[in-house]
């Protein structure tokens, strides 16, 4: 018999401090009749992110400050859903215009990918685009954004990953999927 979901008998937010953080507790019961009283959930919005390509086979990346690693790092485009309601595509069509003044031509879905999925039930939507044209300069960015923008050909890409310089898991998964929609020859 396949797995058995949780039945959530109790749901209480301890901390909401939008957008930053939110605290849920949840008392469960389990399939085997077990009950967890304590569960944590730290819900936070989906986001968007998008690996994309320029006509001379570089990769636009952003170099930023991220607080939670005490350092500056390596990332592709990306940014949170202004509302759930919002269509993931927008929001890296958004981003993507915002961070980098880039719009591209052609967009192709990797799919919605969960982050924690013991803790968290938001999504990274992660996103391929390819025919960029520079169509204005870096947009307003939010107060907590100081980004650079930077070109690296696509062969580059794995070495900063792997030197550490692209720390992160998302990037590292939308690295990898995107790999079937890069020219043989890039």
């Amino acid at each position: 018999m396949p797995p058995r979901p949780w039945r959530v008998l109790h749901s209480e937010t301890l901390f909401d401090f939008p957008p930053w953080l939110r605290l849920v507790r949840q008392a469960v019961q389990l399939p085997n009749g077990a009950r967890l009283y304590d569960y944590l959930l730290t819900p936070m919005r989906d986001y968007s992110m998008v690996v994309a390509v320029t006509e001379a086979a570089e990769i636009l990346l952003v170099q930023q400050y991220k607080h939670g690693l005490n350092r500056v790092i390596y990332d592709f485009p990306a940014g949170y859903l202004d509302t759930p309601a919002e269509d993931p595509l927008a929001c890296a069509q958004r981003e993507l215009r915002e961070e980098t003044g880039y719009a591209a031509r052609e967009w192709i879905a990797l799919g919605a990918w969960g982050i924690d999925s013991n803790r968290m039930p938001n999504v990274a939507h992660l996103f391929f685009a390819r025919g960029l044209t520079r169509v204005t300069d870096q947009l307003q960015l939010d107060p907590s954004e100081d980004l650079l923008v930077t070109t690296r050909p696509v062969h580059e890409v794995a070495a900063l990953l792997q030197s550490g310089q692209m720390p992160t898991l998302a990037c590292a998964a939308i690295w990898g999927l995107a790999q079937p929609h890069l020219s043989p020859n890039l």
